[in-house]
């Protein structure tokens, strides 16, 4: 009987082999969160994101943005190809499927595996329960008062927007920090730091995004355009990222502990102010006339702070909506709640914030 080659097998086929194996053990890992916890997230991912921030740590620039550059050209250029030889289309597509097929498995083993590690909400050991609009308003009422007091304390005008006097490099060099004064609570530290400003800041800035994190290199990227006053805390949200903390109700409530912990005023207003907004948000889906009644709490710099965001996103408002895509990306990587999952990192602080009232 004739033995089967494998190599002698269509590559159109192997490459759909490769395919169904990469989404079969992509939805296996997806299945088995503590595998992923105790294997991945907690031995082989620390060691990866080390090596890969010192390495792109001494390069002052982003080494990761122009890896996307590279990629994103090689990519368009390949698929222009496509359309050129029109001899050879089988051989394009497959160069395509092939660069495709590595982009994944490098994604997902140097970073992406993150998005199926167990919820922080366990490990932190805090309620999963779904807060009831009493704890809603409560703790919207904490924050609201926090952010007022914050603003009140660093401008002494509480009709003043707070503006942060450092350079944004010095708001990066001072973000580990935050992450220090947590380490012990969140069992995690933060070594080797690497946060720099994008390069595409302008062209992400159409695109609503105020930073991000490359998986490829490890490093935490902020758009040096956004306004600053929310910089200490979208620094604190990707520092969360380059720990593993994959999904971005984490990230955004690991950002916020990070903020209001840091030794600095300035990061504490940014924290307090950022987990307003969602707690505003959640407010109004709950109650549109108490959310108007607890909007005429705020001090009027905090109002102001709040309309710079507001500016920011009507300049750089871009025809194309990219949300669509980013959404489903979310929901591809065990996020179900796509976009809303940023949303959900109110329950996470509700369950926070009555956890330290009992202590």
């Amino acid at each position: 009987m004739k033995k089967l080659n494998f190599k002698n097998i269509n590559k159109f086929y192997q490459h759909l082999v490769f395919w169904t194996l990469t989404i079969l053990i992509i939805k296996i890992l997806g299945a088995l969160p503590y595998f992923v916890e105790i294997f991945y997230a907690r031995h082989i991912y620390p060691i990866i994101a080390v090596i890969n921030r010192w390495i792109a740590d001494w390069f002052p620039f982003s080494v990761g943005d122009l890896v996307y550059f590279w990629g994103f050209a090689y990519l368009f250029y390949q698929i222009l190809q496509l359309f050129i030889q029109i001899r050879h289309p089988k051989q394009q597509f497959l160069k395509i499927s092939t660069f495709l097929l590595k982009t994944v498995w490098i994604f997902y083993l140097s970073w992406g595996l993150n998005y199926f590690r167990e919820p922080l909400a366990k490990s932190l050991q805090l309620s999963t329960e779904k807060y009831t609009a009493t704890q809603l308003i409560d703790v919207t009422d904490s924050i609201i008062n926090r952010t007022n007091k914050l603003q009140y304390q660093l401008t002494e005008n509480d009709t003043l927007a707070v503006e942060i006097p450092y350079s944004i490099d010095n708001i990066l060099q001072k973000t580990p920090e935050g992450y220090r004064q947590i380490a012990n609570y969140i069992h995690t530290q933060y070594a080797v730091p690497c946060i720099k400003t994008s390069l595409f800041s302008k062209q992400i800035s159409y695109m609503s995004v105020s930073g991000y994190l490359n998986p490829f290199t490890g490093e935490a990227q902020v758009n040096k355009f956004y306004p600053k006053v929310f910089l200490p805390d979208i620094a604190s949200h990707e520092v969360a990222h380059q720990l593993g903390f994959a999904p971005e109700n984490e990230a955004n409530f690991l950002g916020y502990l990070a903020a209001i912990h840091h030794p600095d005023l300035y990061f504490n207003y940014s924290g307090n102010i950022d987990a307003l907004y969602y707690f505003l948000v959640e407010l109004h889906r709950y109650d549109s006339k108490i959310y108007r009644t607890y909007l005429k709490k705020l001090h009027k710099g905090v109002l102001k702070n709040f309309k710079e965001a507001q500016i920011f996103h009507q300049k750089y408002r871009f025809p194309i909506d990219f949300s669509s895509t980013y959404d489903a990306y979310l929901k591809l990587n065990n996020q179900k709640a796509g976009l809303r999952s940023y949303n959900e990192m109110v329950q996470l602080v509700i369950a926070y914030e009555l956890e330290m009232r009992k202590m």
